[in-house]
């Protein structure tokens, strides 16, 4: 479906039907609320009362496309990649930056909610960053739990990390060749690299769902993400927008950590 008018919310509703798909009202406040749709442009009152606030164009085109991705991907978390990938590579007239940092809390969840929760995150990054083959099990386990417990606590112990993930590397002439690559797409290849990715994820999640990260940061890792990445994105790179903004956010908080961070861009 194609869109050249900004519509009400009605008007989603009705693009919903129109496309096949069932939706309320209810399911786009919701959605706006969690940043999977900007938040409507509000109209003046007119001399009959407040007329109904709008959804741009592109808008009603992402509330199609989600409908769409909804069905084989209904939770929320994974949705949430769509807008983040529309505004790291469409830009502001798709998605606006307050947008995207409400997608952003809501990719990221809260594992401190529960143990059970952080522990389902811990496993998620783990199957990222790590080979299967590397270690054994109970040393793999002996990792998750401390990962899970920083996820939760929000407390990252870099040397407790590096000493659990040290025996998934050792010996270092067991591995196997993708833990020695030099590619950077591969697990890491030393128990303080792993640690270090393990922290960059660690410290963005905190950014994203404490609120610390300003616009005007966001922009600026956006910028460098895209400056890095040049030519149109391939359907890869848009599939893993969300990924790639997510670690450089967890960069760019450590080195804010170890030195003074950079001065918005309308002065210090």
């Amino acid at each position: 479906m194609e869109f050249t008018e900004p519509g009400t919310i009605d008007d989603l509703v009705e693009d919903a039907t129109a496309a096949g798909y069932h939706a309320t009202t209810r399911l786009v406040h919701d959605w706006v609320s969690k940043g999977l749709l900007g938040k409507p442009q509000r109209r003046r009152t007119g001399p009959n009362g407040s007329e109904k606030a709008l959804q741009s164009a592109n808008q009603r085109f992402l509330f199609i496309t989600l409908l769409r991705e909804r069905v084989s991907t209904p939770r929320l978390s994974e949705l949430a990649s769509v807008p983040l990938s529309l505004w790291l590579y469409g830009g502001d007239e798709w998605v606006s930056t307050d947008q995207a940092l409400r997608a952003f809390q809501t990719w990221v969840g809260d594992p401190r909610g529960t143990k059970a929760w952080a522990r389902g995150v811990a496993a998620r990054v783990m199957s990222d960053v790590g080979d299967p083959r590397l270690g054994t099990q109970s040393s793999r386990r002996e990792l998750l739990d401390a990962l899970a417990e920083a996820l939760y606590t929000g407390y990252f112990d870099r040397d407790l990390i590096v000493a659990k993930a040290r025996p998934l590397f050792e010996p270092a002439d067991t591995l196997p060749p993708s833990a020695n690559s030099e590619d950077p797409d591969q697990p890491p290849r030393t128990p303080e690299a792993l640690a270090f990715h393990l922290e960059i994820i660690v410290a963005a999640g905190q950014a994203i769902r404490a609120g610390e990260l300003e616009p005007w940061e966001l922009e600026a890792i956006r910028k460098l993400e895209n400056d890095a990445e040049g030519a149109t994105p391939t359907p890869e790179q848009f599939a893993s927008a969300a990924t790639n903004l997510f670690r450089c956010i967890g960069l760019w908080v450590i080195m804010r950590r170890y030195k003074q961070s950079p001065n918005r861009p309308d002065g210090p």
